[in-house]
């Protein structure tokens, strides 16, 4: 029981991460013109998303606040937490979960850190069994265990990664400029739109896009919402991505991002406060 709980942790973090993205894009464009107005503001916000990979693909460390509230099947889980997420010298992520609920009632936050092949987690329930503070888990283990290719979906190459989950906004036919605001000091122009999660698979490349429609076809979405809010550095402030009205698996997830290119420490726990577990 444990244990499957930590996987079902690890592949909501990994859901969490590949559905909140990080872009850019150019917040000064304006629509030109008259009666065309529309056309050309609808214009310009396409443009402003296909900058947005090209952007993305230069970030190779940053820090980011995560929300998420999901409900299925009669569940509601909330939580609360930040992210380090670090491309080079290798792929490395750090999440600290400071608060999670599960229909109302708090279960307490975790740790998780992934380095390599391995996902260290800390988290209370795991301690008592444990006895030790840490458990250290593979993911290619954990992947067996959920069927869902975690691995492939974390891990993904420095050419594609962050770029990769932009590059599936592109897919959107509808996005729109919808004005300018603050994001936490910072005034930024704010795009909302909706994409089909079919046509923004085939923007990703062949690995990243089996490993996403694995997660994907067990959550049964078709479609996702988004809001967009890009500084006047072409770099991403904010994001939300939420299910629409209806859908089988109802979830809003937002990142609020800062730190981009500063250096990020992360590092394994001492091993004498690890167990491997699975």
């Amino acid at each position: 029981m444990i244990r499957r709980n930590a996987v079902c942790i690890t592949a909501g973090a990994a859901l969490a991460l590949s559905l909140a993205a990080c872009g850019g894009g150019d917040g000064d464009k304006k629509a030109q013109g008259g009666s065309s107005t529309s056309g050309n503001t609808k214009l310009a916000a396409e443009q402003i998303l296909s900058t947005v990979s090209q952007k993305a693909g230069e970030i190779k460390s940053f820090t980011a606040t995560l929300s998420s509230d999901t409900s299925t099947s009669g569940q509601n889980v909330k939580m609360n937490g930040r992210i380090s997420y670090r491309l080079e010298p290798k792929l490395a992520m750090k999440m600290n979960v400071t608060g999670m609920s599960v229909n109302g009632k708090e279960t307490g936050g975790f740790q998780e850190i992934l380095l390599g092949d391995n996902v260290y987690m800390r988290m209370a329930a795991l301690s008592r069994q444990t006895g030790k503070p840490w458990a250290k888990m593979s993911l290619s283990k954990v992947g067996a265990k959920s069927g869902i290719d975690i691995k492939s979906l974390l891990n993904q190459s420095k050419q594609t990664d962050p770029s990769a989950n932009v590059r599936m906004l592109t897919a959107s036919k509808d996005v729109r400029k919808i004005g300018t605001e603050t994001v936490g000091g910072t005034q930024a122009t704010h795009y909302q739109g909706t994409y089909s999660v079919q046509d923004a698979l085939a923007k990703l490349d062949g690995d990243q896009r089996a490993a996403m429609q694995q997660m994907i076809a067990k959550s049964g979405l078709d479609k996702m919402n988004f809001d967009l809010w890009i500084d006047d550095q072409q770099l991403p402030r904010k994001m939300t991505v939420t299910t629409p009205a209806g859908s089988q698996v109802r979830t809003t997830t937002t990142m609020t991002y800062s730190g981009f290119n500063k250096p990020v420490s992360i590092a394994a726990p001492p091993a004498g406060q690890v167990t491997s577990i699975g």
